[in-house]
């Protein structure tokens, strides 16, 4: 009763998506600017509802605001705008809900029903995520609003590791993580021995990732490390080909 939908309402995988998308592409195409978004209508309806999805779900993952978006300078992003506010007015319409939009309904519920974000509170003593640097933007905002000021949340992850940008996620959520805490008042522990693999593979894969740069617009996207092998016999064996 808190949100916009109601009952028996549609959830979309990806293909439901792309072909709701697909459906009703000729609201999009009558948009201004809207080819910026979904490209030329040469490149068919399949294709531009293809554009379109990636489009809307970034909006989604990242949580932006449409219409700080529609203000913005540059007419692609004030395109997008208004291909989110349509597409969110046409899931209205049909009481659907997409995948990204199962977050971002979440989000919006938490912000606005601060009685609900305080029931939930209530029942979370702990809060720890595994795999850290495959979250997005939206997902770590909904766990700092779940954490709140009790600073009870635990997160462990390896920037190394991340393999889930494709789907709106970023290493800076873990790189950044200690700052949304006052100064100090984060405790980082570093895993560094690797139980898993052998000393050649741990000494290939180091000399790989120092030989890359990865320093951009004066931010380090990588923590300084060391990872060393588990304390163990190894067989002497080509380990990398």
């Amino acid at each position: 009763e808190f949100t916009r939908l109601k009952r028996s309402f549609t959830l979309f995988d990806q293909f439901d998506q792309q072909y709701f998308l697909y459906q009703k592409i000729k609201h999009f195409r009558g948009l201004p600017d809207a080819q910026l978004v979904i490209g030329d209508d040469q490149t068919g309806r399949w294709a531009q509802s293809e554009e379109l999805m990636m489009w809307l779900n970034k909006v989604s993952e990242e949580a932006l605001d449409p219409h700080v978006l529609e203000k913005a300078p540059d007419p692609e992003v004030r395109a997008l705008a208004r291909c989110f506010l349509k597409y969110q007015e046409l899931l209205n319409e049909n009481n659907c809900l997409d995948f990204s939009g199962i977050q971002y309904e979440a989000l919006l519920l938490l912000r606005r029903h601060p009685d609900v974000l305080a029931q939930l509170r209530d029942k979370i003593t702990y809060l720890m995520v595994d795999e850290y640097q495959d979250t997005n933007t939206i997902q770590e905002k909904i766990l700092l609003l779940l954490a709140g000021s009790r600073n009870n949340i635990c997160v462990v992850g390896d920037d190394d590791q991340g393999l889930y940008r494709f789907r709106g996620a970023t290493i800076r959520n873990i790189l950044e993580f200690p700052q949304h805490f006052p100064t100090n008042s984060c405790t980082q522990v570093r895993l560094a021995v690797n139980y898993r693999s052998h000393p050649g593979i741990i000494a290939f894969y180091t000399a790989w990732m120092e030989r890359l740069n990865w320093e951009e617009h004066g931010k380090t996207f990588r923590f300084p490390k060391k990872i060393l092998p588990r304390e163990d016999s190894f067989p002497e064996v080509p380990a990398v080909v």
